[in-house]
């Protein structure tokens, strides 16, 4: 790739993650390639779908998640404990760009895409945790972690749509570490 498409590629990047963070995924592609100092069609060029911008953003953020699991495992004797610090970290990291959740419980089911693909390895990452936190008899044989996934993501989405009401709405804030204490709770077998 050339210097000046690197830097396009680059800053389209930078331009997307903040957008995204401050407007969700679904933030004008046309908005994100201005604010680049790039025309619509180079925007297009290096990422044909909103997933492929998506999937870019994500990437170094996924790969941090798969190298933090890997050193969970190696640093910490007790699985449930590596798992709750890793699902923690994960439920955080969703929370960053409004609506990401839904785009990444859609993306795990289709792995052909970039996003599926970038998806792949924080997936695999987290399955191992849980598979291993499975053997030390932590968590429930029945589970897997496309379903720790979807709850995750329910997770995320129920604090996204809480943060749509107004605060004196009534509606009393969603507290997302409760929940996933709900979770890891139905996760792990009666006798752990």
């Amino acid at each position: 790739m050339r210097a000046d498409a690197l830097r396009n590629r680059e800053r389209l990047v930078e331009v997307a993650q903040s957008a995204f963070a401050t407007h969700g995924i679904e933030t004008s592609l046309e908005e994100i390639a201005r604010q680049a100092g790039v025309g619509i069609g180079t925007l297009y060029r290096r990422f044909p779908r909103r997933e492929d911008l998506i999937a870019a953003v994500l990437a170094e953020r996924y790969l941090k998640l798969a190298e933090c699991a890997q050193t969970l495992a190696e640093c910490r004797e007790d699985a449930d404990a590596a798992f709750t610090e890793w699902l923690t970290l994960l439920i955080e990291h969703m929370a960053i760009y409004r609506g990401l959740s839904l785009a990444v419980k859609e993306a795990i089911h289709d792995q052909s895409t970039a996003l599926g693909q970038t998806c792949k390895e924080m997936m695999d990452a987290g399955t191992r945790l849980l598979e291993r936190g499975q053997r030390a008899e932590a968590f429930r044989s029945d589970v897997n972690f496309w379903d720790v996934m979807s709850l995750c993501s329910g997770i995320v989405t129920a604090v996204e749509r809480r943060a749509e009401k107004p605060v004196d709405s009534g509606v009393p804030p969603v507290n997302p570490y409760l929940l996933l204490d709900v979770v890891l709770r139905g996760l792990r077998k009666q006798d752990a």
